[in-house]
């Protein structure tokens, strides 16, 4: 069989699995036959072991003239795969950088606009475009999940370097070191001077934390004094922080507050059916209908529901119906055990071949990059962990943290091979047991 008999093994292949999952594991896989032995190229062990335990009995039956078929890890072959295929994103080390107007754009007009939000994404737009006025500071109010960290990040990316952008847990921590080591000139210089604007994720955070408190009251009285503008999120308004000094609330609360309330079942229905066909997928009315009418605390958990579904549909080979529907939401709010970072980590790197170590590097190989993400979805998922306590596990900030999740949530709508992934991951995570699309052993075979 040469590299022409693949091609033949591989229609047979398609034939019997389907397009689905033929697209998501065939499509950008070499074999070749050396001797009697078909040898299939993997660019990763986590792949060699789905295709050998799912589609093994499969591609053996499908390829007569091999006497045998050797599942071979190469990680040389993911860039010719790579080169098939979209590229994978490795925008995940520093903060966001400003892209291109209808990019940044783009940003905004993926918030699904509703009653509850209206207010709250016409006054971001208006800060990124430089006409704060009296949204000056603008803070945003809104649940877990409600879409504070997207706008926040809208605002970011459409003004870039000109823009500090924080997580309270971080301006707390350099606060603190800095007093430590009597470099409170540095950082004052950076957050006075250096910055046109301020954005400050979480501010409920600096409950309890006098020092951070101080330092930001002065910080804002600065920047509102030389016409800078200032961003902040909070679960609560500014008046319900009790915990914060109310020189600092009130300073807060001198702007707009805007609330993102949760969405209604209108706004709800539209955020999924644009999430499924900015991934492709047809979801029918009476399923969009089903996943619409739960009553839940943030997107994030809607966004969840609709993940499950196609994930579901995609393992089984399954049409979307509201059967599955209702299959697929048992399993999404079936609680689930929290986990440790070091548990999901070690997880992660032991699914893709790697070491724990690799994950936490600096290394933007492809290799690396989308097991990173990966873990990091899953970090947020399954652990009770902050954005910037997953990013110090990751050795980043929580800018990239939300980054890898946002990644991480687009492709499992958009790409099938991440749906299988996160599904046997997520098993391991959580103790159950993965859906089967296939089965049977593998005739001849030997791992490699």
């Amino acid at each position: 069989m040469t590299t022409g008999g693949w091609e033949i093994v591989r229609a047979a292949v398609e034939q019997r699995i389907g397009g689905a999952a033929f697209e998501a594991w065939f499509r950008g896989l070499d074999g070749v036959l050396e001797g009697e032995t078909l040898v299939l190229r993997c660019p990763d062990r986590f792949t060699r072991d789905w295709l050998r335990s799912r589609f093994g009995q499969t591609i053996a039956e499908c390829a007569p003239e091999a006497r045998a078929i050797e599942y071979r890890v190469d990680p040389g072959a993911a860039a010719a795969r790579a080169a098939r295929a979209e590229p994978v994103e490795t925008r995940d080390e520093s903060l966001p950088t400003a892209e291109s107007l209808g990019a940044q754009e783009r940003l905004f007009e993926r918030f699904v606009v509703g009653p509850g939000s209206a207010l709250a994404l016409e006054a971001a737009r208006a800060v990124a475009r430089g006409d704060a006025g009296r949204c000056n500071p603008l803070f945003l109010v809104g649940g877990t999940g409600s879409g504070k960290t997207h706008l926040c990040r809208a605002i970011h990316d459409q003004v870039g370097s000109a823009a500090l952008y924080r997580s309270s847990e971080e301006f707390t921590t350099e606060v603190t070191e800095a007093l430590r080591a009597g470099q409170m000139p540095r950082i004052r210089q950076r957050y006075r001077r250096q910055a046109n604007m301020l954005i400050l994720e979480d501010v409920q955070f600096l409950a309890g934390k006098r020092a951070t408190q101080v330092e930001l009251f002065h910080t804002l009285d600065h920047l509102m004094a030389h016409g800078r503008t200032v961003v902040f999120s909070a679960d609560r308004g500014p008046s319900e922080l009790d915990e914060l000094d109310p020189k600092l609330t009130s300073r807060m609360a001198s702007g707009l507050v805007a609330r993102i309330a949760p969405p209604e079942t209108v706004t709800r229905r539209a955020i999924l059916s644009e999430r499924a066909a900015r991934g492709g997928v047809r979801v029918p009315d009476e399923c969009l209908e089903l996943l619409a009418e739960r009553e839940l605390c943030s997107v994030r958990d809607l966004i969840a529901g609709l993940n499950q579904v196609v994930a579901r549909a995609s393992l089984l080979r399954a049409p979307i119906t509201p059967e599955l529907v209702a299959q697929a939401l048992d399993a999404v709010d079936m609680p689930g055990r929290a986990r440790s970072l070091d548990e999901i980590v070690g997880e992660t790197a032991r699914a893709y071949g790697l070491t724990p170590e690799s994950l936490r590097s600096r290394s933007r190989k492809q290799l690396v990059v989308r097991p990173r993400q990966v873990a990091m979805y899953l970090a947020r998922r399954y652990t009770h962990a902050s954005l910037a306590d997953i990013g110090r596990a990751f050795g980043r900030d929580h800018t990239s943290v939300m980054y890898a999740i946002d990644v991480v949530e687009r492709r499992i709508v958009e790409r099938p091979q991440l749906r299988y992934e996160l599904e046997a991951l997520a098993a391991r995570v959580s103790g159950s047991r993965p859906s089967r699309s296939a089965s049977g052993s593998t005739r001849g075979t030997r791992p490699t």
